[in-house]
């Protein structure tokens, strides 16, 4: 490739030359006899189409027959007899196998004999194509002294046959899973023929035990029927047996049904009449814990207000000692006085204690009377709900 594409010398020029222009010279005379092999050309056409038109037409009459045997075997799956139907089924896959044959042969003749006038007119274009880049490369070898076309269309020829290569394994390799399919499609009809066989068999054998059994049921029938009766007989008795002590069973619950209810009744009179003296004794407890409320509500009330005066008073007896005490100047009397001040003030306090213990004695007394009635109150509630729940 380095002396391709560097210059040559003028004696390898000038050799090159002579024999591109042999060549130039063959490829021509080869041009000149061509049309004695296209004289021909129809003949050969004629002969190989006819015989690939004879292989297409038995073809085409193999599939209709395939076809109408599919057809046939459909209308007769539902019959008894599978006579005609085994016959219709050996005759399909004759028919199968004729038409892989002329598949293949179809397949071998047209890749042995392809297109005659399509190639002689491809060779003349690619003769034609060669002259000319044989032409070009010597007008650059005598220019230039190099040949650049001529290496490039190698190269891109090279190029071309190596992908025709690659396409023509990936053929082969598509060829070879085609057929492994098909060994493996054969291989499963074979199972399934295997199959089918043996289903017929079975289908066969089984036949025989539904005969056997039904000569069994025909001979034994007679005395299942009288067996069958006498225990139909038994079984009649046991049921009226138990229908006698179910009856009874019924009468004696609707007698305890009528006693219940005659109870419920009476029971649900009493609950009523005991719910409307309760009722009664709320509103008069109601009506006391009004008055209680009242009465001791005056009373705190009173309560209050002398405690209040008491300490009105207290303010001025203290205000009075204080003018007192401002007042004496001699010892003795403020001595006497402070013991009438902390007398008074000893009995204001006890007083003021006495008042205190009795508010506080009324005041947890209310408190206790008014929880005991909201007690009374919730329970009276609950006993309603649950009384109304019973009646409804």
């Amino acid at each position: 490739m380095s002396s391709a594409t560097s210059n040559l010398s003028s004696t390898h020029s000038v050799r090159t030359i002579a024999v591109l222009e042999e060549c130039i010279e063959k490829l021509q005379f080869l041009g000149a006899i061509a049309p004695d092999v296209l004289s021909h050309r129809d003949e050969l056409t004629a002969f190989v189409g006819g015989e690939i038109s004879r292989i297409i037409s038995t073809q085409r009459e193999l599939e209709n027959r395939y076809e109408k045997l599919i057809t046939e075997r459909g209308a007769l799956k539902g019959l008894s007899n599978k006579t005609k139907y085994i016959a219709v089924q050996s005759e399909i896959q004759d028919v199968s196998h004729a038409l892989r044959e002329s598949t293949k042969s179809l397949c071998r003749n047209l890749k042995d004999n392809p297109n005659i006038a399509g190639n002689l007119v491809k060779i003349h274009r690619e003769r034609t194509e060669l002259i000319d880049i044989l032409t070009s490369s010597i007008a650059e070898l005598q220019e230039s002294g190099n040949f650049d076309t001529l290496m490039s269309r190698v190269t891109s020829d090279k190029r071309s046959q190596e992908d025709q290569k690659e396409i023509l394994r990936k053929e082969r390799e598509t060829a070879a899973s085609v057929a492994q399919l098909d060994a493996d499609l054969e291989a499963e009809r074979s199972d399934h023929a295997s199959i089918v066989s043996e289903q017929r068999e079975e289908m066969a054998m089984l036949k025989e035990k539904l005969l056997s059994v039904r000569t069994e049921a025909s001979v034994d029938v007679r005395f299942q029927r009288a067996e069958a009766n006498a225990n139909t007989g038994n079984i009649l008795r046991s049921f009226r047996q138990v229908e006698a002590e179910m009856e009874a069973k019924i009468r004696e619950l609707k007698e305890k049904l009528e006693v219940e209810s005659t109870v419920n009744a009476e029971s649900e009179k009493f609950l009523r009449k005991k719910q409307e003296n309760l009722k009664a004794k709320l509103e008069e407890w109601n009506l006391k814990y009004d008055d209680d409320l009242e009465e001791l509500t005056v009373k705190f009330n009173q309560l209050v207000k002398k405690r209040e005066d008491n300490l009105e008073i207290l303010v001025k007896l203290k205000k009075r000692r204080d003018q007192e005490i401002a007042e004496e100047k001699a010892k003795i009397a403020a001595e006497q006085a402070e013991k009438e001040a902390a007398a008074a003030a000893e009995k204001l306090s006890i007083k003021m204690d006495q008042a205190a213990t009795y508010i506080n004695a009324m005041v947890r007394r209310y408190l206790k009377r008014k929880a005991e009635l909201a007690a009374a109150k919730g329970g009276k509630k609950g006993k309603k709900g649950g009384k109304k729940g019973k009646k409804k």
